[in-house]
């Protein structure tokens, strides 16, 4: 109960809970004198509320803290690095752009890689860095190292000799979301630091749409960002591709999310793309549009499963999109492309075995299918909320920003305190979790309320 109403009682601001008599003060308050200040302000009345609660919740042990009241259990984490973005994308924000947080509310390097040190320990071994667009935070390519080497530490025992290159089946997973409009300056340093997969975001193969969705121009920077992508992971792995002699998932995915009458009659052009123009060495992977604040979402324009699949085979008349296998949380319905040829706006096109791989093709079906039940992915926002929902409403973030600067710079490396008090609240947080799309029962139900971010401010 106690730890229901802790989750219970997070604000549109930040994570306001109910007093408890307790007036009891922490050894490490921020009044202590033993304590470095913080080199940003902390709120000491929400600290010392935040503590007052937190001693009242129960401490669960290190084998359920990211278990949720419907048994799954979260070893997936995304951070959102940044809130801003060099693109507008139309599904994302509005053309005006959004309010920004100040500088000062958002997340330090050393925040994050505290918090992440927690969740490793409660079981996360995969990460994911998003935004806003996450290469326009400073200092990336370290911030990649460290959260890569917490992982790898991780899963060798905490104490033990860390795998020199992250193996999917050990853990050590370091992901990165991104546009990829300044991707290609720094892919290498990034994949050499630690980065194990990057999902680049692209919407449209011609130029006057590209400019269309994303109010920017740079189709080509996004193009070349997806191969020089391909050249960086092979240099470091071999294979741009996972599994023996490449035959499972590649590290280089592209989303594309489809909307009608905009881009679902470039479908085949995409599934060719990944094929002819890159060899299968990519990862193509259609999107549902989703609903989130003011990004205009409505039925018209919107594209299911269903319609994508007859799109596709409406499209093509030699190729076939043939059914493999997913993984156990996977969130994208996986397919192949097989056959001779597929016709494009009257013109014949091989689909090539090149060297024996056809590219993976998926379906991400938040609306039509969802994979809930399934979920085992948290949110941490640049602004330092666990938001343990996509969809979840704004009143049901938690923030453990505060919980982070309480403890100032003289606990860096994370002390027993920080931890036991950061794992009662997101164990809190978890245990609110609902079993779908964030207890709204439907994408109309999710449009209707507009009590979530924007996309941007979420972080994917």
């Amino acid at each position: 109960a106690a730890a229901a109403a802790a989750a219970a009682a997070a604000s549109n601001s930040d994570y306001s809970i109910r007093n408890n008599p307790s007036s009891q003060s922490l050894p490490n308050s921020p009044s202590s004198n033993q304590k470095t200040p913080s080199p940003y302000p902390v709120d000491n009345t929400m600290v010392q509320q935040h503590y007052n609660t937190t001693n009242t919740l129960p401490l669960p042990n290190n084998n359920n803290v990211l278990t949720d009241t419907h048994n799954r259990h979260h070893n997936y984490l995304r951070i959102s690095l940044s809130e801003r973005c060099n693109l507008r994308c139309q599904y994302c924000m509005p053309p005006e752009g959004i309010p920004l947080s100040p500088p000062s509310h958002l997340l330090t390097n050393e925040e994050i890689l505290r918090l992440v040190r927690v969740f490793v320990k409660n079981g996360v071994n995969k990460v994911r860095l998003t935004g806003g667009e996450p290469l326009l935070r400073k200092d990336l390519v370290e911030l990649v190292g460290g959260i890569s080497r917490t992982l790898r530490e991780g899963s060798s025992g905490g104490g033990g000799t860390a795998i020199s290159i992250p193996d999917p089946e050990e853990g050590g997973l370091v992901g990165i979301t991104t546009n990829g409009i300044s991707l290609s300056r720094n892919v290498r340093d990034l994949v050499q630091a630690g980065l194990t997969g990057v999902n680049i975001s692209l919407d449209t193969l011609r130029d006057d749409r590209f400019v269309e969705i994303t109010r920017r121009k740079g189709l080509e920077r996004v193009l070349r960002s997806i191969r020089d992508s391909i050249d960086a992971f092979r240099d470091v792995y071999g294979d741009v591709r996972l599994g023996r002699n490449g035959e499972g998932g590649s590290r280089v995915k592209v989303n594309c999310v489809v909307m009608k009458n905009f881009n679902d009659d470039e479908m085949i052009d995409f599934v060719n793309m990944a094929n002819e123009t890159f060899g299968g060495d990519i990862d193509m992977r259609f999107i549902e549009w989703m609903p989130f604040n003011d990004n205009g979402w409505n039925r018209e324009r919107f594209v299911s499963y269903k319609d994508m699949m007859e799109r596709i085979a409406s499209g093509s008349s030699r190729m076939r999109l043939e059914r493999i296998g997913d993984g156990p949380n996977d969130t994208t319905k996986w397919w192949r492309a097989v056959g001779d040829s597929a016709f494009v706006d009257g013109q014949s096109c091989s689909v090539s075995e090149n060297n024996g791989r056809s590219a993976r093709i998926g379906f991400i079906t938040s609306m039509s299918e969802h994979f809930c039940s399934t979920c085992n992915r948290l949110r941490i926002t640049a602004d330092g909320k666990i938001k343990v929902c996509l969809f979840g409403s704004n009143e049901k973030e938690v923030s453990l920003r505060e919980i982070l600067r309480s403890h100032g710079e003289n606990n860096m490396e994370g002390g027993m305190e920080e931890e036991e008090a950061l794992s009662r609240v997101i164990h809190a947080a978890v245990q609110k979790k609902t079993f779908a799309l964030g207890g709204h029962g439907s994408p109309d139900n999710i449009a209707k309320a507009a009590d979530n971010r924007p996309m941007t401010l979420i972080g994917g």
